[in-house]
């Protein structure tokens, strides 16, 4: 990793230098001198296009710094909060900074004094690569600058949904580019669309639940905040300040962090049924530590319904012998007989475990005069 300190600073990880090789020795058809000629191509104009992003930010009073990674480059920037117009030329920026390399390599190609073939022809690459990049970047899919700016104008139209409108259309198009592309026999173009389609059914997918309150600045600090009281051991303080964010967000992504944050705290200081209605209320909505506490916490609570509902996902979330073990109780609460017996094999295969100890718990007393049930425990080793 190469790092280059300045008022913007450079970071160049290693993947960079093997991807522009890579490209490079296809462009030169593995002549060793252009392959050369071509990575220095390919560093000033990445470096280039990101600087148009990086000094656009930095003229609206953003802290910024450029990182050179293996599919290009990537220009981060901290600071207030910007307006869709800014936000729409910093990213504009980068493209249009790589037209005017392109631009000065046209016109030094014109240039009288410009009589080295081999010049002329480096210049013309130069030129074309820019104008080539920058027209696919300005392409409306994202990750790409085009994909960016269609995400900006249409959250400025139509809010946290224009963002999800953004990733479904970005999706579309780009399915149908690689599609194209792998009809025309160019795979590897068609392949890294189709990696553009797939992140953006991603997000399409991510962002489902996305609302207004999400794009709230405000609730995006109160959530920071409570998040490091959590990490300073400040508890009590931080589930005071998730359980203030919950009744103030109401809805969207933030609400359901702060729940799941609130639901654990309260778990973890007592409070099992607060725990418990507060995960109920998003069961649909919860990754898997989420749904892992809910399962545990409805079979406390007796829901054997919720047990019974979450017991495959949970497990292949865990693939733990406690989970089993619930789940079998669970399902013997419900007297499914087959179930129980499938989730009590379950356990007995992933190690140790006392099965006769286990079976003694009155949960399986609903089943155990079954003959199904009799016979599995017939067969156990004793």
């Amino acid at each position: 990793m190469i790092k280059i300190p300045g008022r913007i600073p450079i970071i160049i990880f290693p993947a960079f230098w093997i991807f522009s090789f890579l490209i490079a020795f296809l462009l030169s058809s593995g002549n060793f001198p252009q392959m050369f000629i071509w990575v220095g191509v390919i560093f000033v104009s990445v470096l280039f296009h990101e600087f148009g992003h990086a000094l656009t930010a930095s003229m609206f009073g953003r802290t910024c710094r450029i990182e050179l990674v293996a599919m290009g480059g990537l220009t981060y920037h901290d600071g207030p909060e910007l307006s869709s117009w800014k936000q729409f030329l910093i990213i504009f920026d980068g493209p249009f900074f790589g037209f005017l390399l392109g631009l000065g390599a046209y016109f030094l190609e014109g240039l009288p004094q410009i009589t080295s073939l081999p010049l002329k022809v480096f210049l013309n690459n130069f030129k074309s690569i820019n104008w080539f990049w920058t027209a696919v970047n300005l392409l409306p899919i994202l990750p790409l600058d085009g994909g960016q700016i269609l995400r900006v104008v249409l959250e400025k139209i139509f809010h946290a949904k224009g963002v999800r409108y953004a990733f479904g259309f970005s999706m579309l198009l780009a399915l149908l580019i690689s599609l194209f592309l792998f009809v025309t026999q160019n795979f590897l173009a068609g392949a890294i669309i189709f990696l553009f389609a797939f992140e953006s059914f991603d997000g399409f997918r991510k962002t489902k639940h996305l609302k207004d309150s999400d794009r709230n600045n405000a609730f995006k600090e109160e959530l920071l905040h409570a998040e490091m009281q959590l990490q300073e051991g400040h508890k009590k303080e931080a589930l005071a300040a998730f359980e203030k964010l919950r009744l103030e967000a109401k809805e969207g992504i933030i609400y359901v962090v702060a729940t799941q944050y609130s639901a654990f705290l309260n778990y973890e200081l007592g409070y099992r049924k607060e725990a418990y209605e507060a995960l109920k209320s998003l069961k649909e909505r919860l990754d898997s530590p989420g749904l892992c506490l809910l399962h545990k916490v409805a079979f406390e609570e007796n829901d054997f319904v919720l047990v019974n509902e979450l017991a495959g996902p949970v497990f292949q979330a865990t693939q733990d012998i406690e989970v089993a073990l619930r789940n079998a109780e669970g399902a013997a609460h419900l007297i499914q007989v087959q179930p129980a017996i499938g989730w009590l094999e379950t356990a007995l295969g992933l190690g140790a475990l006392n099965i006769k100890e286990v079976l003694q718990s009155k949960s399986f007393d609903s089943i155990r005069s079954d003959p199904a049930f009799h016979l599995f425990v017939s067969h156990l080793p004793t």
